[in-house]
């Protein structure tokens, strides 16, 4: 049943991620489209068309929402309108070229067969359970979370497996010729002798208080950066099981029928109370304790008192001084070999010695209690839970269908709604875009549909979204509240700081520009950084992967020229305003040939990475051929 509210409420596509090579080329796609033949140019229905074939806006809309409410997300406020062209631009580029490949991969007859997209979902590490084993609960929880269906999974490994095969074929046929496996190596290994200081932003801003004039004028041309969130204001009627399980009274008929028909569920497991004795292996010398063992179980056997002997050799200190009683216990309570022989044995039987990660055990057998089913009255309460939780997940699906046929009308009431269907009613003052709001949380599915266009411009009830498997929501927008500026006097500090932090990055990159001459001249860089109060590290040798300085610096060290006969001196910005002053002396290349492996490992990543060049030119190449028209009127 649950699966059935999982169905209805989840048949939308999802946002997903595929990579073409390991280090290359990655597209952003979503499942499927409709096939339109029409002519002329794009409709408003659609995002773009490739040879004729549609895109649908809805495609596209979508992926416009998940990307305003990631940015929200990780930014706060609206996409920067500097942005938003860019960014609409790319998630069409993306659609297209997953539309491309699509169409490339079915001319070209790639092909996979159903075992092989079996095997690849049952092989992913995200499906697995505790135990490491293919969970289908698991996939199908993941899948809802992401707004996904069963068959958007296998499309979208299907797609996945057959730009593999493209990879795989192209990186196949490449070679290097040994000169060109050199060049590369040698680039890749080469390593640079610098110097650098990084100059602070914060450290040149100066204590001069910033002119309200150039704070205004900063707010006029920049006032895109201070937008509000866009939100709405909406009042919502929910139905959860657990609210269903409290209205269902179950009668004392209704209880005993489901006892009768589930009575083998309601049974106590058989239970046996035994003595062991535990003689641990000392060291690796297991010959000796299970010789001892099988002198205990001698005597055991020739009718010494058992609990004696416990007492006297067992070295289980929870038990020992009980005479090694265990107690009644049930074949659960232990693993592997001692319970297999304990629920083997029977009543007086002596038996051992067994072997367990402890020792070696020798156990006696004295008391079964065999298995017994529950009486109704120690099961009532279970069976009165269990009753109600089934009884709700019916009402549930009913009530999803009703609701279903209910919201496709045109006169469509929440309040209506609400009360025939006994759903609980609420309101959100302020539901923010990419942020949602509590008791609704933030879920990627009602992002969408509380900000689509039937909810905010047609007046129609949202809806049902699935908030997790026994909770649905609908909704009506009654306020919307679309970004805009701050105004001035909530985000002068902020533009202060943003000031304060310019100017710094402009001073400190002036005075690194002036040190430049003074560092050719002759001045050590230690003698200039004590000057600005930071400091450097001797000259040393870097490599292209060197994780101890800013990737930036990294960067601009490796694609700045050799220096040839005197240091090379260069400046470089970095992402956190700072400036860096680097000195190159001198270049070398590493020696691989002491490290085999990591020469190999070098090899395939040249491979690798050449392969991802020919990946990328097929992808292209087949975008050329193709002829795509775009709309981004459809953003609109």
């Amino acid at each position: 049943m649950l699966q059935r509210i999982r169905d209805g409420l989840h048949g939308r596509k999802w946002l997903a991620w595929v990579a073409l090579a390991p280090i290359a080329i990655i597209f952003t796609f979503w499942g499927g489209s409709n096939s339109l033949d029409f002519g002329g140019g794009v409709s408003k229905r659609d995002a773009a068309k490739v040879d004729g074939d549609e895109i649908p806006a809805e495609e596209a809309t979508r992926a416009w929402s998940n990307e305003q409410a990631r940015w929200s997300q990780l930014n706060g406020g609206e996409i920067p309108a500097g942005d938003r062209a860019r960014i609409q631009d790319e998630i069409l580029e993306q659609l297209v070229l997953h539309k491309v490949i699509d169409d490339k991969l079915d001319a070209d007859h790639y092909r996979v067969s159903q075992a092989a997209v079996l095997d690849e979902i049952q092989g992913n590490a995200n499906f697995r359970g505790l135990d490491g084993k293919f969970d289908a609960n698991i996939v199908r929880s993941l899948l809802q979370a992401n707004g996904m269906t069963e068959r958007d999974l296998i499309d979208d490994t299907v797609f996945r497996l057959r730009t593999r095969q493209v990879q795989q074929g192209l990186a196949d046929s490449n070679f290097l010729t040994r000169a060109e496996a050199t060049r590369l190596s040698n680039l890749e290994n080469e390593e640079r002798e610098v110097q650098f200081v990084m100059l602070p932003a914060e450290k040149f801003e100066g204590s001069d208080p910033i002119d309200e004039n150039a704070v205004k004028d900063y707010y006029a041309k920049n006032g895109d950066r201070f937008m509000s969130t866009e939100s709405v204001s909406l009042e919502y009627a929910e139905l959860r099981v657990e609210q269903l399980a409290s209205q269902v009274t179950p009668t004392e008929d209704e209880l005993r029928k489901l006892y009768e028909d589930n009575k083998g569920s309601y049974v106590l497991a058989e239970r046996r109370s035994a003595r062991h004795i535990l003689i641990p292996v000392v060291g690796d010398d297991d010959a000796a304790a299970l010789k001892k063992a099988q002198d205990v179980l001698a005597q055991a056997k020739a009718g010494k008192d058992f609990a004696e002997l416990a007492k006297k050799y067992s070295t289980d200190a929870d038990t020992a001084n009980k005479g090694g009683d265990l107690g009644f216990v049930e074949r659960s309570t232990f693993a592997g070999p001692f319970s297999d022989t304990l629920f083997g044995m029977k009543v007086g039987d002596i038996t051992g010695p067994v072997k367990s990660q402890f020792g070696y055990h020798i156990i006696k057998l004295e008391v079964i209690q065999p298995a017994e089913g529950k009486p109704f009255d120690a099961v009532r309460a279970e069976i009165d839970s269990q009753y109600r939780k089934d009884k709700a997940a019916e009402i549930f699906s009913e009530r999803q269908d009703q609701l279903g046929n209910m919201l496709g009308k045109n006169n469509a009431d929440l309040d209506d709604i609400a009360k025939q269907l006994g759903l609980t009613r609420g309101s959100v003052a302020e539901f923010l875009r990419g942020g949602g709001a509590e008791p609704l949380g933030s879920n990627a599915e009602l992002q969408q549909a509380v900000f689509s266009d039937a909810t905010l411009n047609q007046g129609r009830i949202g809806g049902p979204v699935g908030l997790g498997d026994d909770r649905l929501v609908i909704f009506k927008v009654t306020g919307h509240h679309k970004a805009a500026v701050k105004p001035l006097d909530v985000v002068r500090e902020d533009i202060v700081t943003l000031l304060r932090k310019e100017r710094g990055e402009k001073a400190a990159k002036a005075a690194a520009d002036a040190a430049v001459a003074r560092i050719e001249s002759g001045e050590k860089l230690e003698s200039l950084a004590g000057g600005w109060g930071v400091t450097t590290d001797p000259a040393r040798f870097v490599s292209r992967g060197d994780p101890s300085m800013p990737a930036a610096l990294r960067t601009a060290v490796f694609e700045a020229p050799r220096p040839e006969g005197k240091p090379l001196v260069r400046t470089t910005s970095l992402d956190n305003g700072a400036t860096a002053i680097y000195v190159l002396t001198r270049t070398r290349v590493s020696d691989t040939s002491v490290n085999p492996q990591l020469a190999r490992q070098q090899d395939d990543q040249l491979r690798i990475r050449i392969g991802s060049g020919d990946v990328a030119a097929w992808a292209n190449e087949a975008k050329r051929k193709a002829k795509v028209v775009k709309n981004p009127a459809v953003f609109e």
